[in-house]
């Protein structure tokens, strides 16, 4: 038993880190079985989503379970988050889930609010009701769509205003929709830092996502964010339902620390 509880955390040990700046690495996944090579390929931040599910697609009960007891049984050195779905599916007589102890971060998106005056009213009722169930005080990351007239949700500016007065751990940026511009389609440089800026004055950890790929380390790394999160860049042919590889994690990885400790040299 003592032996299965290191296999993880050998996983996750890495090479000295070239990234000065240390952007982390968030990889998604959505089994048991993609642990291990996301850990391997050199990920810094474990996130549980079904793409199957959306943009922020929550994984089943079985499969939650399944993670559940591959973590508790094989502790990981990295935290671990999870995608809750859309705060609009979460109405009152939704049974809440038991969300297991392993995870520390929790998101929601924000898709079809726009308009709706208790949208945020509505998310800290359902935080409210998911902590008092689980008897847990997780840290919640704000999650605002680039493309959020598409995904007729709240801007970014304004979710990020509501994730400072909620005092939430972090902003995650990301795509909507998974069918084309990625999030530097979306959003300028200018408007990235600008948002990356104010969280980070106020405390605010902030993630990007959105079909990143490695040809995006050059422009990202202009904007310096704290986190950086991929699925399908992760993925054999870099289609985010397909399964993960361990070689395009570590590709990621290498190229994300290549670029950002060249950045801060140079």
């Amino acid at each position: 038993m003592n032996r299965l509880k290191t296999t993880h955390l050998n996983l996750a040990k890495k090479a000295p880190d070239l990234n000065s700046h240390h952007v982390q690495l968030l990889v998604s996944i959505r089994h048991r079985d993609e642990i291990a090579p996301a850990l391997r390929g050199g990920c810094d931040i474990l996130d549980l989503k079904d793409p199957l599910n959306g943009a922020l697609g929550m994984v089943d009960a079985q499969t939650l379970r399944s993670i559940s007891e591959s973590l508790h049984a094989q502790p990981v050195a990295v935290p671990v988050s999870m995608a809750l779905g859309e705060l609009l599916e979460w109405q009152e007589d939704r049974s809440i889930p038991f969300i297991p102890a392993e995870i520390t971060y929790l998101k929601m998106g924000l898709s079809h609010t726009a308009g709706q005056r208790n949208w945020h009213s509505h998310w800290l009722d359902v935080t409210k009701r998911i902590e008092e169930k689980n008897r847990t005080a997780f840290q919640w990351i704000a999650v605002a769509y680039a493309d959020w007239k598409q995904a007729k949700a709240i801007s970014p500016q304004k979710v990020l205003a509501a994730a400072i007065e909620s005092q939430c751990a972090g902003l995650l940026i990301d795509t909507y929709s998974k069918q084309g511009q990625s999030l530097l389609d979306l959003l300028s440089l200018d408007e990235l830092k600008a948002l990356i800026e104010q969280a980070q004055s106020h405390n605010l950890k902030i993630a990007l996502a959105g079909s990143i790929n490695n040809e995006n380390m050059v422009s990202l790394s202009e904007v310096s964010p704290d986190i950086i999160g991929i699925r399908g860049a992760a993925c054999f042919k870099n289609q985010r339902t397909n399964g993960l590889q361990e070689q395009a994690v570590r590709k990621f990885r290498n190229q994300l620390d290549r670029q950002f400790a060249f950045t801060r040299s140079g």
